[in-house]
């Protein structure tokens, strides 16, 4: 009767995760592997957003706001230190201890912060927890990914990662939803305990995650920090890559300036919230809400409009609402210098960098051989983010710590940074347009690489070039990336391939492109 009663729950069960993987138009088994690494990544972010509220509430308690700068500026510096480190670390001991082993570090760590706070409170504790929280954010992340990279294969990847990436969003909402919940009941402090109840939790999932698969140690398939043979001997080969490319010279401008002034905007809107919050609970709560919100509201424009915009308008249009949005933020702080208007900053911050600037900047990669572009995205999104942050510390300290500037005042300067991130991504934009068409032409774009995200309207208006001034192996190769989209109709340069010359051959390339839409 057991045995029977067993069988019968066994098959609901398959049959719901059948539902869901048609659901989510992935293959029958990737539920069972995406899953793992989407629960890592989500246990990951949430721990980071509760330690960002808890760093912020205890810092702004014990310390001045003009304080800041001196954790953004330590932050700045230690960061290529600590990556350097990790580098050495990931060569003396296997990719499976590293992995599971590095979120049992920080939890550890967590916990010896948390008893701090309750049995000594030395005047170092909270600038170090700052910063610390700085290079929790820059390293967890990236583990996540590496062993998405390890265990899937290409193919896998390209379906599973939407689903993994979806687990990061989550844990925004979750982290800024739960440090309001705990901060409210047990006070500022005990978020770092449920910290570091999480990094336990993921470094389990992790251990499962790792168990369940095989490592696979293919340098093809790891896009982050160089580990166990990604032919990257040291952090001076990333910045090598990156300063002898033209292109790869501009990206990083385009994210160096921009976590530059956006890190400025950050200090305005926390030193507002001390202004207008009393007591360290009620700054974490305020800052928990306002994870929560800018978390779902990125949700809904990742879900809804992130895709169609990049059709529509392509990458170079797109790369310019977020300086557009914070510049808007930044002339209503500068006439108003209200609570509000800072929300309104951080808040469209939060909300496009997380959802429509995260896609569009991902997508600025596209156009690069796999071989220079693993080894120079993990650099720029690490160390270059890391020194925009660095640099926006010692501007504040020297206007508002020095020169005595509100924060309401520095609004002068962040417009400045603004109107220099809008040259960078004009110059990224055509850049890109350049290379793109050079990729093209010498067929180093393919399907498996492109498919992981949607063609911009870029893209497809130079394939559609591509297939009105080529011969017949042009015309396939165009079709070919064309065939990954699966839109419901075809581009309109599709159908003229019906009066070409080798109009045989195009019939059938048309056939297979419209049985994908």
């Amino acid at each position: 009767m057991n045995v029977g009663r067993d069988n019968e729950v066994d098959q609901r069960l398959i049959n719901s995760n059948r539902w869901l993987e048609r659901a989510l138009n992935i293959h029958p088994g990737d539920l069972a592997r995406g899953v793992p690494l989407s629960a890592c990544l989500f246990l990951t972010i949430s721990a980071y957003v509760i330690g960002k509220v808890a760093r912020d509430a205890l810092f702004l308690t014990q310390f001045p706001a003009v304080q800041l700068p001196y954790a953004d500026i330590a932050s700045g510096v230690l960061v290529g230190f600590v990556v350097a480190l990790y580098l050495q670390v990931g060569r003396r001991i296997s990719l499976g201890n590293l992995l599971v082993g590095s979120p049992l570090l920080f939890s550890a760590t967590c916990a010896l912060f948390w008893g701090l706070t309750h049995y000594s409170r030395p005047a170092w504790l909270y600038p170090v927890f700052y910063v610390w929280v700085g290079m929790f954010g820059v390293l967890a992340p990236t583990q996540v990914w590496t062993l998405a990279n390890y265990l899937l294969t290409t193919r896998e990847a390209k379906r599973i990662f939407g689903m993994v990436g979806g687990g990061a969003i989550a844990g925004w909402i979750f982290g800024g939803y739960l440090s309001k919940i705990v901060a409210k009941a047990f006070g500022t402090e005990s978020l770092l305990l449920a910290m570091s109840v999480l990094l336990v939790m993921c470094s389990a999932v992790m251990a499962v995650a790792a168990r369940g698969g095989r490592l696979r140690l293919d340098p093809a398939n790891d896009p982050t920090l160089g580990i166990s043979g990604t032919g990257q001997k040291d952090l001076w080969d990333s910045v090598r890559s990156v300063f002898s490319s033209p292109y790869l010279r501009a990206i990083a401008a385009v994210i160096c300036i921009s976590s530059f002034a956006t890190t400025i905007t950050g200090w305005q809107f926390k030193a507002l919230a001390k202004q207008f919050s009393v007591g360290k609970d009620a700054m974490a709560i305020f800052f928990g809400d306002f994870y929560f919100y800018a978390g779902v509201l990125a949700l809904l424009f990742q879900l809804l409009l992130t895709t169609r915009l990049l059709r529509r308008f392509g990458i170079g249009p797109m790369l310019f609402i977020l300086p557009l949005m914070v510049l808007a933020g930044s002339a209503g702080l500068l006439i108003w210098g209200t609570i509000a208007a800072a929300l309104f900053l951080k808040g469209g911050d939060q909300v496009l960098r997380y959802s429509i600037d995260r896609s569009t900047i991902e997508l600025l990669y596209l156009p690069l051989p796999n071989s220079v572009k693993l080894q120079a995205k993990w650099f720029i999104d690490t160390v270059v983010w890391r020194v925009g942050d660095g640099l926006a510390g010692v501007i504040v300290l020297i206007f508002a710590a020095r020169l005595g500037w509100t924060a309401q005042q520095i609004s002068w300067i962040a417009g400045l940074l603004i109107l220099g991130w809008l040259a960078a991504v004009y110059v990224a934009g055509k850049q890109y347009v350049m290379v793109l068409q050079e990729s093209i032409s010498q067929h180093r774009l393919d399907a498996e690489q492109a498919s992981t995200l949607a063609l911009d309207r870029s893209t497809a208006d130079l394939l559609a070039k591509t297939i009105l001034t080529s011969d017949a192996k042009e015309i396939l190769y165009a079709l070919s990336l064309f065939e990954i989209e699966r839109q419901r109709a075809p581009h309109p340069v599709i159908r003229s391939l019906l009066r070409h010359p080798t109009a045989e051959r195009m019939e059938i390339a048309f056939w297979r492109t419209s049985k994908g839409c």
